[in-house]
């Protein structure tokens, strides 16, 4: 069997623990004997590796499997040390003698747990080694009870060493002296004193669910044959959570249409609604929005996530280039330079006329403008007029300017056209309608009854379009409709979560940015599970998902399930961010001012041949 290493960042302090410990491992060997192991022996391992994580422990814990494949035990200081040195042993078989060779030949200075799958002679010296009796609880419980004594003895044994002395001797002081088999024994009187009071009747039930396949809230495991092999997501880690405690089996239905549910028009309800209405399921495992329609019909567990809807629309454009020229300067910088250029050549001109007397010798004005743009265009132009200092030295001054104001804008310029600005075809929903964009809502969802029965503003509007097919479009299957927003002029409106999953999937595939979502979120709901009204389940369900949501499970998962929070796509950006090459299209509006200038000196050309 392969290498378990449980070491996550979950694992939480000790909760009387009172500073800072340093994360690391602890080595745990488990020696079992392969050539007798069973599947309930497998389920029980794999269940207890994939809870290890939920221990309070200030240390994480690092399992290495010891398989014995031989008749005889081998000693364990033949076996294997791994990369750490271990801190206890747990070890099991299905044969009483050969637990007594590995009880025997184990270091007794380390913690050391055995576990009696079947019915073992007493220990020949009483106290050597800890043991747990398996075998001696029933079917409904053996598997939930030894795993939280195992769990104990691991909080007890192990997660004690790495205390500092001072915390241990608190902990000594103020805990109830720890016995593996006793509290073993006392997890099984517990669980049948109340299943003989359980209100819910859940222990033991095969549970009807019914569910939907929108990622990251769900999804299933299929073989290369396509048969499920089982499901997981956020939803299901709840389902899964409380599974162990309550030793329950389910089926998973699926709606015949693929929809969370809608009233239809003689009253009856479609999707996984109608199923738990017509007493087909039990549990709707979906993100139910709680919306007001719903619940009249139908009850629902206690929220375990806030979801919030969004629009997915194709990838941001590049900004129009044909005024590219003019968009190194605002408005009241090229004001300035056009006002300086109109005014300083009458300056120089007067200057010239009337302080040096030069008479008919002095430059035209026309001569003056010629040299005032030609230095701000950079040709140097017209040569200044050599009489005078305070005229060159004016000259002189609009020189070292023209240098800043041309290096600022041919800088500006370069950036503006190599690193075009993006931005998305919209930013919020109250733009869509006076858009070219059509636009698309899952069937049967909250966002669906939210656009269809609003009565006033932009909600209205879309609904409109919806209802009559026309730029609005009902869909059964939201994965279809992707290739609809990439290639045509088509957004999507959905949960954000869904989005933002559709978005990374897409960049995974594709290996480009051809999504993104707007900005503004929109239509905020809690989701919960959906159940029958007045149902059982529903007291016992509220129960644990708070106790799962306060000790910060639904963190965690999000973190598992969701992609990650700053992905390559969520900026406006595309995957390529260096500098590209000059196209046509970027320098449209250098050829149009050209073509301008074409045309008036053909213009006027032709007017002088005229005179």
């Amino acid at each position: 069997m392969r290498f378990f290493c449980n070491c996550l960042l979950r694992n939480m302090f000790h909760l009387f623990v009172s500073h800072v410990i340093e994360t690391r491992c602890t080595g745990i060997a488990v020696i079992h004997d392969a050539l007798q192991q069973t599947s309930d022996i497998d389920f029980w391992l794999t269940t207890i590796f994939n809870n290890v994580k939920n221990i309070s422990c200030p240390t994480l814990f690092d399992f290495k499997m010891f398989p014995v494949k031989s008749e005889v035990f081998v000693n364990v200081s033949s076996l294997p040390k791994g990369d750490s040195e271990f801190k206890g042993f747990i070890f099991f078989t299905t044969r009483c003698q050969m637990s007594d060779d590995m009880e025997l030949n184990i270091n007794h200075g380390v913690p050391s747990l055995r576990v009696d799958f079947v019915p073992c002679p007493p220990p020949a010296i009483p106290g050597l080694i800890e043991r747990l009796p398996f075998h001696h609880l029933n079917e409904n419980n053996r598997y939930v009870c030894s795993i939280y004594a195992v769990f104990k003895w691991l909080e007890q044994r192990i997660c004690s060493l790495s205390l500092d002395n001072v915390t241990q001797n608190l902990l000594s002081h103020n805990e109830l002296p720890f016995n593996v088999s006793q509290d073993f024994e006392y997890c099984g009187d517990m669980i049948n004193i109340r299943l003989e009071n359980d209100p819910s009747q859940l222990y033991g039930r095969k549970l009807r669910l019914s569910s939907l396949e929108p990622s990251p809230y769900m999804s299933v495991e299929r073989d290369s044959n396509g048969t499920i092999t089982g499901y997981k997501g956020y939803l299901f880690e709840i389902i899964h959570a409380i599974q162990p405690l309550y030793n329950y089996t389910y089926q998973v239905d699926f709606p015949s249409k693929g929809k969370y549910g809608k009233e239809l028009a003689n009253g009856s309800w479609d999707g996984m609604i109608g199923m738990i209405l017509d007493q087909r399921a039990d549990i709707g495992v979906g993100a139910f929005s709680i919306i007001h329609s719903r619940y009249q019909v139908v009850d629902f567990t206690v929220g375990f996530y806030q979801e919030s809807s969004s629009i997915l629309i194709p990838s941001p454009i590049e900004n129009h280039q044909l005024l590219a020229c003019t968009k190194p300067f605002r408005l009241e910088v090229w004001l300035s330079l056009i006002l300086f250029v109109i005014i300083l050549p009458g300056i120089l001109w007067r200057h010239f006329e009337f302080n040096h007397r030069c008479g008919e010798k002095c430059p035209q004005l026309a001569k003056q403008y010629f040299f005032v743009l030609g230095v701000l265009v950079g040709q140097s132009g017209q040569k200044l007029s050599s009489v005078g200092f305070s005229p060159r030295f004016l000259g002189a001054v609009w020189c070292l300017a023209t240098v800043v104001f041309a290096s600022a804008y041919v800088g500006i310029l370069m950036s503006f056209l190599r690193f075009p600005k993006l931005s998305p075809v919209i930013t919020k929903l109250e733009q869509l309608p006076a858009s070219h964009l059509k636009w698309a809502v899952l069937r049967g969802t909250a966002l669906d009854h939210l656009f269809t029965e609003a009565t006033t503003g932009v909600y209205k509007t879309i609904g409109e379009e919806l209802i009559k097919n026309h730029r609005g479009t009902l869909i059964d299957v939201h994965d279809d409709f992707i290739k609809r927003v990439i290639h045509e002029n088509y957004v999507y409106i959905g949960p954000k979560s869904n989005l933002e999953y559709a978005l990374h999937e897409d960049y995974i595939q594709s290996g480009i940015c051809r999504l993104s979502i707007i900005k503004q979120d929109f239509f905020k709901v809690n989701v919960a599970f959906a159940l029958p009204k007045g149902s059982p389940l529903k007291p016992l369900l509220d129960k644990k998902i708070l106790q799962m949501m306060e000790a910060g499970l639904g963190i965690y998962w999000k973190k598992m399930y969701w992609p990650p929070s700053k992905g390559k796509c969520d900026t406006f950006r595309p995957l390529d961010v260096g500098p590209k090459s000059l196209q046509l299209i970027d320098l449209q509006g250098t050829f149009l001012i050209l073509f301008i200038g074409y045309a008036l000196a053909i213009a006027s050309f032709l007017a002088e041949r005229t005179c």
